[in-house]
């Protein structure tokens, strides 16, 4: 906006010059005569009225918006104003990981990759590589400034972020092209697959669909590979009767942790290998104005339709109140957990939310 007004100002004043020079330079004898006050009068006119009028004109012809410019630029000072506290800050408190955390989300925001890359390497230094924000905050803005390091460090970072929360959006999205770039199709799009289990807006959805099911088409298998043969874009073919894995489970929230919740947030009910990480073997969505419910958790509710429940012989059962709307549990959700043994249980398997996770 300040170059535009500058050159706005050199035109009008090369337009000036042109008008006004006429005027101090007769040209014959009877301009000579003109008193040389009635010329310099004229000119004055010329120079303090073309400018006004010009000014006028575009105020009244221009779709400009000003105030929604001065706005911008009024928002754009307090921005860096904040920016520069928040500094201030750190270099009073350098330890303090949030402070870190948080100026990297802002340059990110801004578009400021560089600098972001730096505050999000302080946070990971401070954390020692063990906090998810760090990891895939400084995943994102290497990959922003160069995507070449999708394939080198940042692609180390979301494994890593993966391996502490197997379910994290943006580490899921970020590995799941890092796969698809080193020709791992099948991991790429379980990925995907893990993406659009966790329910994301409509128009993503669509996208994630179709990338899935163009990646099932060129892998050409199942999601057990070729020896399967059952089709890529098919869930896991179902057993004939009594021949499929099925937990039937009841889910209630204790009273005391009812009373606490103000409005209606998720449930997850998930199966997950208590031996091993990775994702939970199945996994149901629901509402907690549902409770108290009873359900069915089966191998068409797996994540990845190479990991079910049929693949191990015990799992455990949790039921978790989301405040964040994940899987993935943060400090404040509420939970409640019981094993289960193919083995040995048959019946009704009752998990109670009476905890809170620390």
């Amino acid at each position: 906006m300040t170059a535009f007004v500058i050159a706005c100002a050199a035109m009008l004043a090369a337009a000036l010059l042109w008008v006004t020079l006429p005027l101090l330079r007769p040209k014959n004898t009877e301009d000579a005569a003109q008193t040389r006050s009635e010329r310099q009068a004229s000119t004055v006119v010329i120079a303090l009225f073309v400018p006004v009028i010009a000014a006028a004109m575009y105020a009244g012809l221009s779709n400009w918006d000003w105030k929604a410019a001065q706005v911008a630029a009024d928002n754009q000072a307090n921005v860096e104003q904040m920016l520069q506290q928040l500094q201030a800050k750190l270099k009073e408190n350098p330890q303090d990981e949030k402070g870190w955390l948080l100026l990297g989300r802002s340059y990110a925001a801004l578009e400021r990759f560089a600098p972001a890359v730096d505050a999000y390497q302080h946070a990971y230094d401070l954390t020692k590589g063990e906090d998810v924000d760090a990891l895939v905050g400084l995943g994102e803005a290497l990959v922003m400034v160069d995507q070449k390091e999708l394939s080198g460090r940042a692609g180390k970072l979301f494994e890593a972020a993966l391996e502490k929360a197997p379910t994290n959006p943006k580490a899921l999205w970020y590995a799941s092209i890092a796969a698809l770039q080193a020709g791992d199709l099948r991991l790429g799009r379980d990925r995907l697959q893990m993406l659009l289990a966790q329910e994301p807006p409509e128009e993503l959805r669509g996208v994630l669909q179709r990338q899935i099911q163009d990646l099932s088409q060129q892998i050409g298998d199942g999601a057990e590979g070729a020896a399967s043969g059952a089709p890529a874009t098919a869930p896991p073919a179902s057993p004939k009767p009594g021949e499929q894995r099925v937990i039937h489970a009841s889910v209630s929230i204790d009273p005391k942790i009812q009373q606490q919740l103000r409005e209606p947030i998720a449930l997850f009910v998930l199966a997950r290998d208590p031996s091993a990480g990775g994702p939970p073997l199945a996994v149901q969505r629901h509402v907690s104005t549902d409770a108290p419910l009873t359900l069915e958790l089966s191998e068409r509710d797996a994540m990845l339709p190479s990991r079910t429940i049929a693949s191990v012989p015990r799992v455990q059962v949790v039921a978790r109140l989301s405040r964040s709307g994940t899987p993935q549990a943060a400090s404040g959700d509420f939970y409640g957990e019981a094993d289960y043994d193919f083995s040995k249980d048959t019946g009704t398997l009752h998990i109670v939310i009476d905890r809170t996770v620390p």
